[in-house]
């Protein structure tokens, strides 16, 4: 029987439902409304891997580094000496997302050669672990669903093959005829997806994950519970 290499997630409660953490190599799919909690579990997947001694590598177009720096010492997770030795990099891409020629409304994005100057700083970091937050900028097209979803394929073969990271990508979940997608890109191109909601439970406004997607993994999708905890980032509710 192959044997899965897992990544641990290193979210209280949830790596054991899911044979100790995400595929490695793959690329996750975490979706969820403003405010659910996608950044955090994406730092929190981040700095489970720096504490185990696998470098890693942010990708932002909406942030400068510093305040992705500013919420992780929200949280309690110093970056800062990470970002010094090398251990750690966060690359704005929002100039260079402005930069681009368009054709009429609509930015042409090169992807081979976004992901090869990308496997380039993964390469001279040695990072193992690889986050877009939000993946939206590098897919998104005003030409149709079509070419979003090609645009997504295309930037998920590239990570695989250009690379050896474990990915994770997160974006707004946007509800279409009643199924969860990425701006209109399906969860069947990623080999994992999670989302987060809000919900109201006893009057009071809380948080929920639900793993909807798992390649390798017997796991059922189940609603879990968790809270935003200050040095431990998400906590399903009753982990220990």
């Amino acid at each position: 029987m192959i044997q899965i290499e897992r990544v641990a997630t290193g979210i209280a409660g949830l790596d054991p439902l899911i044979e100790g953490g995400f595929p490695k190599g793959r690329s996750m799919l975490v979706t969820g409304e403003p405010g659910t909690g996608k950044t955090i579990l994406a730092l929190q997947f981040l700095y489970e891997g720096l504490k185990r001694g696998e470098k890693g590598v942010w990708v932002t177009a909406d942030e400068e580094p510093m305040d992705v720096v500013a919420q992780a010492a929200s949280l309690g997770w110093d970056f800062e000496p990470l970002i010094q030795n090398k251990e750690l990099g966060i690359l704005n891409a929002g100039s260079y997302l402005n930069s681009l020629p368009s054709a009429g409304a609509e930015r042409r994005i090169d992807l081979p050669k976004a992901v090869g100057d990308l496997a380039g700083f993964v390469k001279q970091i040695g990072a193992q672990r690889l986050v877009f937050d939000p993946v939206g900028p590098f897919v998104l097209s005003h030409d149709s669903a079509t070419r979003i979803q090609d645009q997504t394929r295309q930037l998920i073969q590239l990570l695989r093959s250009s690379m050896p990271t474990t990915n994770l990508l997160t974006s707004y979940a946007v509800p279409r005829a009643g199924e969860r997608s990425m701006h209109g890109v399906e969860e069947y191109m990623v080999a994992g997806a999670i989302v987060l909601e809000m919900i109201w439970k006893g009057g009071a406004l809380g948080r929920s994950l639900i793993v909807e997607k798992m390649r390798y993994t017997d796991v059922k999708p189940k609603q879990l519970e968790f809270d935003i905890v200050k040095g431990a980032g998400l906590v399903i509710a009753g982990a220990d």
